[in-house]
């Protein structure tokens, strides 16, 4: 059979491609939607990163404020304390003028009176010294709040303050405060201080508060 030329000049139909079916949209659909999931979850995990980093930058940056604050704070007691005592003392010298004996007794109260208000700014410089020393990078801190504490005691110390010896030491109830007791241990020795006593001259004003192994 022959070919007419206006059969021959027809060009051939390209194949039309085939469309996706309903369950492979359906399969896309999924993919994309799985995709979208773990895009979100990448970038949240990396926010979460980032806010845990920021986190932790605050917290060095509080904590070093915190101590900083509590160094001046302790200055300032130990400076507004230092200020009683010395008062007190140049109160005694008009007194003592006018009564020797009486102003004796009267001098040492008031020292003591003072120290004792005291001894909360050394249990505060204390504790920042303890705490101080088992933060990083905070190494100046650590030696203004020691400075402070020996400026505190070489100042008590020219108005008869002395610390109580306490630890490893044989238990004494005119010196020592026994609040918890356990059997381990040498008996009759304190084991943990748990609060330093302090004593003016022959005068204790504040009892050392200790753990003691019984007897």
């Amino acid at each position: 059979m022959k070919t007419t030329a206006t059969e021959a000049e027809v060009p051939a139909q390209e194949a039309q491609p085939s469309q996706p079916t309903k369950a492979e949209r359906k399969q896309q659909k999924k993919a994309e939607k799985a995709e979208r999931a773990e895009k979100a979850e990448a970038e949240k995990a990396e926010a979460d990163r980032a806010e845990e980093e920021r986190a932790q930058a605050r917290a060095k940056v509080a904590t070093e404020d915190e101590w900083r604050s509590a160094l001046e704070t302790a200055v300032k007691q130990r400076d507004d304390y230092l200020e009683m005592a010395r008062r007190t003392q140049a109160d005694f010298q008009n007194f003592k003028r006018r009564n020797e004996q009486i102003g004796t007794e009267r001098y040492d109260e008031g020292v003591r009176d003072a120290l004792s208000a005291m001894l909360p700014v050394l249990d505060n410089l204390d504790r920042a010294i303890a705490a101080a020393e088992q933060a990083p990078d905070i190494g100046k801190l650590i030696e203004g709040v020691q400075m402070t504490r020996r400026q505190m005691l070489d100042s008590g110390a020219k108005l008869g303050l002395q610390e109580v010896p306490a630890l490893g030491e044989k238990f004494d109830p005119e010196l020592h405060n026994a609040v918890m007791r356990t059997e381990e241990g040498e008996p009759g020795t304190v084991l943990e201080v748990f609060q330093k006593g302090y004593r003016v001259k022959d005068k204790i004003i504040r009892y050392a508060m200790v753990k003691v192994a019984a007897e």
